[in-house]
């Protein structure tokens, strides 16, 4: 399904040794196998892949295959954890609580500047998908304006290392990812647009637009 399109591979830092050898299998003979079925087939994607991992020290480590890292790791985008992306925090809480009220059929609720100013303060351990949960969770038991006894922040994250491993859905994730790509990928060619398109495997219009729209 994956074929001529993007493949996302989540938390690719914890995968297992045997599917670490599957992996580099696919990347290097652009062949995959079907479950039950004896034959190969050719597969064109576009491979993102995203780790909570230091890959680097992984691989020295022995945790990780260093040919492997070496496939994936072509353009590497760093993408900033909430608590570092500013305004990003009030942003995202606006668009979370109104799209929560929208699914349950409930008039959009308002943030006041005293809940803006908790929300870029706050350090969100559980990143992105701690921001979410707060928002849907406040929108739900609210009465249309957003307090900060309904955000209940801190109270409900784990203390697990999983903790800040929240991510953005997919859709917004990958936007995000696709960006920093094009400006990886120009800075890596000295702003040579073209250039940067051939390395991405993507027209300079879709370059152009991915630049406009960072």
């Amino acid at each position: 399904a994956a074929h001529g399109g993007t493949l996302f591979l989540d938390e690719v830092g914890d995968l297992a040794p045997d599917l670490q050898v599957k992996l580099l299998k696919v990347l290097e003979d652009r062949t995959v196998r079907r479950l039950g079925s004896v034959r190969s087939r050719q597969v064109d994607l576009r491979l993102v892949a995203a780790t909570h991992v230091d890959l680097a020290a992984a691989v020295r480590e022995g945790r990780f295959r260093q040919d492997l890292f070496f496939r994936l790791n072509v353009i590497p985008v760093h993408l900033p954890p909430l608590r570092e992306r500013g305004d990003d925090v009030v942003l995202l809480a606006h668009h979370f609580a109104e799209a929560t009220a929208r699914r349950h059929g409930l008039e959009p609720p308002s943030l006041s500047g005293v809940i803006e100013r908790e929300l870029r303060t706050y350090p969100w351990p559980g990143n992105v998908r701690e921001l979410r949960n707060a928002l849907e969770r406040a929108v739900l038991l609210g009465d249309g304006t957003v307090r900060s006894d309904d955000l209940a922040l801190g109270h409900f994250t784990p203390s697990s290392p999983t903790a800040g491993r929240g991510v953005l859905p997919f859709p917004a994730l990958l936007s995000d990812i696709e960006k920093a790509a094009a400006a990886a990928a120009l800075e890596h060619t000295d702003g040579n647009k073209s250039a940067a398109a051939d390395l991405l495997g993507i027209s300079r219009t879709r370059l152009y637009r991915l630049l406009d729209d960072a």
